[in-house]
C-alpha cells in the first residue's frame, strides 16, 4: 500500500538520521562534536563516539550514570516523555540503526525465522551490561561490545587514526565480529539488534502497555493469515497481543488489515484513515 511521504516511517527515520549527525565535517577533520548539546540523550542508539553524532547515546549515558554511582534521572525522563505517549515507536520512526537494518534485510537472500523467546535476551542486556555490572566493576560493558558504536564510530577511529589503531587489540576485534554477526545477520532475519540485544529497546518496549492509545485487534474479522507477520519489520503476529513489548508501532499491520485498529485515549476515537484496497 502506498503510503504518502508524509506519513511514511522512511522519511522521519532519515530525517533522525541527518539531525543526529549534522557534524559531518569531522570525519574529515579527524575530531568529535564537544558542543552543548552532546549533553542530551538523543533517544535512539547513535553512538557517542561517531564523529558527526551532535547528541549523547540514551545507553552510554545511563551506563555513565551507573559507573558514578548515580541515579540517570534526566535520560529517563526523556525516554519515558518520548515513550509514554505511543510505547515503542521510536524503534519504527525514528532509530537510525533500525533503518540500516530494514534495509539490509530487502537484500534478496534465504529468511529466517527465530524464536521468539530469544527477545528475552534484550532485557537481559538493559539489567547487567548496561546498568548492574558497570555500577560493580566501573566499566562501559555494554559500549565496549556494541555493533552500533563499532559501526559508527570504532571503525573510522582505527581506520583512518593509526595511534588508535596501534591501541586496537583482542578486544577491538571481539566488537568487529559481533556487528559483523549483528549487521550480517540482518540480511536473513527481520531486525536482529533490535528484537533480541537492543537495552534501549528493552526500555521503550515496557511502555506499550501503559500507552493511552491502543491497538486493538477485532477476532471476527481476524483470518490469522499472517500478513501482519510479513509486513512487521520485527516480525510480530499482532493478533496474539496487540500490546506486545515486541510491536515498535510502525502501524504497517494496522494500514493492512481491517482486523486492526488504534483506539485513541479518553474518546474512545477509532483511526479509520485506511485504504479500501486493503487485501484483507
Amino acid at each position: 500500500m502506498k503510503v504518502p511521504f508524509y506519513k511514511n516511517r522512511r522519511f522521519y527515520q532519515l530525517i533522525a538520521l541527518v539531525i543526529t549527525n549534522l557534524a559531518v565535517w569531522n570525519f574529515i577533520k579527524g575530531k568529535l562534536y564537544t558542543g552543548i548539546l552532546k549533553a542530551v540523550p538523543f533517544p535512539s542508539m547513535n553512538c557517542y563516539a561517531c564523529p558527526s553524532s551532535i547528541f549523547s547515546c540514551p545507553i552510554g549515558t545511563l551506563s555513565h550514570f551507573m559507573v558514578m554511582e548515580k541515579f540517570p534521572f534526566y535520560t529517563l525522563a526523556i525516554i519515558g516523555l518520548v515513550s509514554l505517549p505511543f510505547g515503542r515507536w521510536i524503534c519504527g520512526w525514528v532509530c537510525p540503526f533500525g533503518l540500516l537494518q530494514d534495509l539490509l534485510y530487502k537484500i534478496p537472500s534465504p529468511k529466517i525465522k527465530m524464536p521468539k523467546k530469544l527477545e528475552l535476551i534484550k532485557f537481559l542486556m538493559l539489567l547487567f551490561p548496561v546498568l548492574i555490572l558497570p555500577y560493580f566493576f566501573k566499566k562501559h560493558l555494554f559500549c565496549m561490545m556494541c555493533p552500533v558504536g563499532t559501526l559508527e564510530a570504532g571503525l573510522y577511529w582505527v581506520g583512518f587514526h593509526p595511534e588508535i589503531r596501534r591501541l586496537a587489540g583482542m578486544l577491538f576485534s571481539f566488537k568487529v565480529a559481533i556487528m559483523i554477526l549483528i549487521v550480517g545477520g540482518a540480511i536473513f532475519t527481520k531486525r536482529p539488534f533490535c528484537r533480541f540485544f537492543c537495552p534501549l529497546g528493552a526500555l521503550f518496549s515496557l511502555f506499550n502497555r501503559v500507552s493511552p492509545i491502543r491497538f486493538t485487534h477485532n477476532p471476527s474479522l481476524c483470518t490469522r493469515c499472517n500478513h501482519c507477520q510479513d509486513v512487521c519489520p520485527v516480525d510480530h503476529k499482532i493478533y496474539e497481543n496487540p500490546d506486545s513489548t515486541s510491536c515498535i508501532r510502525c502501524l504497517n499491520c494496522i494500514r493492512d488489515c481491517k482486523a486492526l485498529n488504534i483506539k485513541y485515549p479518553f474518546t474512545g476515537r477509532k483511526d479509520r484513515n485506511r485504504s479500501e484496497k486493503s487485501p484483507l
